[in-house]
């Protein structure tokens, strides 16, 4: 379990030193600003369970300092000292939303029993927090539409591991719903209560990844110009999920195969060791085996993310549930819209029931999605609403006819014509929404003649 973490602060040296030493003996890690400014740029920074301020400082008071956490995070947990004839400005502080104050010099049992009190109100509100996470119907196992044998294992699989507290390697071909998985598996688990922290391997640019996953310290590089916490400290006592692991660069696969051994961490620019208590959920639609061979993906590493595998069927070897995934998302579609839709016309389910979607359940989302926004109030989804590959103007009788290479590479482009003017042309954005790395995408526009 990872140590929690208390802010101070006091502009008193000797407060301060003091006040740091006590309470990492009492086994708390201890961060420390002299100033009302520096202690809310370490608030942004560090993200501590709780923040120990002093109300009489000069230029940035305490009051200041809390109402600047306050204003940043409503569920933020802050204690004032406060010394002798200042109790009023105490009881201000409490009105403002402080959880308690306490009194300087402070006593070192009731200074303990104040923290213990206001660590556990965290504690309760981030299980809450996570409980009505865990309860939402998009995480339920049942709730993963499908019944076919093929994702039916899944689903047993999925179950049998969720509270076992091993990593998780999740395969599978782009749109097939990694994500979704990991995130089912996260808020069945014993760590459900914890963060659940995802991080796309190839939604970054490389030098990049490794200030995202470990943080770094002022001045690591030429842009940090202040400490920064990396997401793998955010899920501490959670689970990070890293997507598309297969592009994390040689360099950062030896240092997170050390992660894995040690469960400690460094920040870049930094000698001192983090430990982190995580559980490691991986994905990619890659073969790692195939990487391994190259030399691109370390074997010592693979071994270690593949305690258990779970590999998620493409779309068109799940017989019998395209028939329910296109219900459940053309009345998803047809709520969020307001639109009354009258169902979906025998031909329009035969037509999508006989393409062999490339794209899994990603694409057939997109392809819901843009018939509903297309279709006329009070009518059924006919195959004209779909996309020029699927259905649309090529008409039925065409889908046997013309060079399937052509008509997929049709689609491919109408999909991120249309993922593009969803995000205004950022590029980023788009690989992100379509499951590619941005270079991915741009080689495939430029493949597709798009650029």
């Amino acid at each position: 379990m990872d140590k929690e973490k208390i802010l101070v602060i006091d502009d008193e040296p000797d407060m301060l030193s003091g006040c740091q030493k006590f309470l990492e003996t009492a086994g708390y890690t201890v961060v420390v600003a002299d100033s009302g400014k520096a202690g809310i740029a370490l608030f942004e920074t560090e993200n501590p369970d709780l923040v120990i301020v002093d109300l009489k400082m000069p230029r940035v008071d305490g009051m200041a300092v809390l109402e600047s956490i306050m204003a940043r995070d409503q569920e933020a947990i802050v204690i004032v000292f406060t010394g002798y004839g200042t109790i009023e400005s105490a009881v201000k502080a409490i009105r403002a939303g402080a959880f308690d104050f306490v009194r300087k010099p402070f006593d070192p049992d009731t200074f303990l029993i104040v923290i213990e009190r206001a660590l556990k109100l965290r504690r309760v509100r981030m299980e809450n927090s996570a409980l009505k996470q865990m309860l939402d119907t998009r995480f339920r196992f049942e709730n993963i539409i499908g019944n076919s044998e093929a994702i039916t294992q899944v689903f047993d699989l999925m179950r049998k591991i969720s509270d076992i507290d091993a990593n998780v390697l999740i395969t599978g071909e782009s749109g097939t719903g990694k994500e979704l998985v990991a995130q089912c598996i996260h808020a069945n688990s014993k760590r459900s209560h914890k963060p659940f922290v995802p991080l796309n391997c190839g939604g970054l640019p490389e030098p990049l990844i490794e200030s995202e996953i470990f943080g770094h310290t002022k001045g690591a590089f030429t842009d940090a110009k202040q400490n920064r916490v990396g997401l793998i400290e955010h899920a501490k006592s959670g689970t990070f999920f890293l997507d598309e692991i297969g592009e994390l660069p040689m360099p950062l696969q030896v240092k997170f195969l050390r992660v894995l051994e040690d469960h400690k961490i460094r920040r870049l620019g930094s000698n001192e060791e983090i430990e982190i208590d995580i559980r490691l959920i991986s994905a990619t639609n890659q073969n790692i085996e195939a990487l391994i061979g190259e030399g691109r993906f370390r074997e010592d590493l693979f071994y270690r993310l593949n305690t258990f595998e779970i590999h998620l069927p493409p779309l068109r070897d799940r017989h019998g549930d395209i028939q329910l995934l296109v219900h459940h998302f053309l009345n998803d579609f047809a709520e969020t819209s307001e639109k009354a839709v009258q169902g979906i016309s025998t031909e329009a389910m035969d037509v999508l029931c006989e393409y062999t979607w490339p794209g899994n359940v990603r694409e057939l989302i997109h392809v819901m999605e843009r018939a509903v926004a297309l279709s006329e109030e009070g009518r059924e989804i006919t195959p004209d609403l779909f996309p020029e590959p699927i259905g649309g103007s090529l008409g039925i009788e065409t889908q046997t006819k013309g060079h399937l290479k052509a008509r997929v590479a049709e689609f491919e482009k109408q999909m991120i014509q249309d993922v593009l003017k969803k995000h205004a042309g950022n590029i980023t954005q788009t690989a992100e929404e379509l499951g590619l790395t941005r270079d991915g995408l741009i080689k495939k526009m430029a493949r597709l003649k798009m650029r």
